[in-house]
């Protein structure tokens, strides 16, 4: 099994993401814990599938509304790439806890390989993602 590094940004942000009440250990757990799953899953390294994943769930823009003479206006506006992936991994960890697996960890693997199969009719963050792409292109 090629474990990925402690040091990475990208799992250190997801850990972040999942710390409840200051408990970064337990977080951490489950992380390696999800990429474990992932492996499992697939017989394959997990850390190139994960960055994939978030990869293609990333958003590129997102809609601001404001009212201009008592219309709403909706306006795209570009993310930088921290926004991109703070946007796709809280995608991801919405759509896993909508999920009926038994754990956060298993949710959030069977999230990850859908996403990576790419299928935006099942999936609700791809599905999530083309809509506020296409709210995008009819409002620029």
């Amino acid at each position: 099994l090629d474990i990925p590094p402690e040091s990475d940004p990208l799992l250190a942000y997801l850990t972040s993401r999942l710390m409840k009440n200051g408990k970064r250990h337990a977080a951490a757990h489950r992380t390696s814990r999800m990429l474990l799953h992932i492996f499992a899953m697939t017989r394959s390294p997990p850390l190139p599938i994960f960055r994939h994943a978030i990869e293609l769930a990333a958003p590129s823009i997102r809609i601001v509304s404001h009212k201009r003479g008592g219309k709403m206006i909706h306006k795209p506006i570009p993310l930088s790439e921290k926004q991109r992936t703070f946007f796709a991994l809280k995608w991801m960890l919405a759509a896993a806890a909508n999920n009926r697996a038994k754990t956060i960890e298993e949710r959030l693997a069977k999230q990850v390989l859908d996403i990576v199969r790419q299928d935006p009719t099942q999936n609700q963050v791809l599905k999530k993602k083309l809509d506020v792409h296409t709210m995008g292109m009819v409002n620029r």
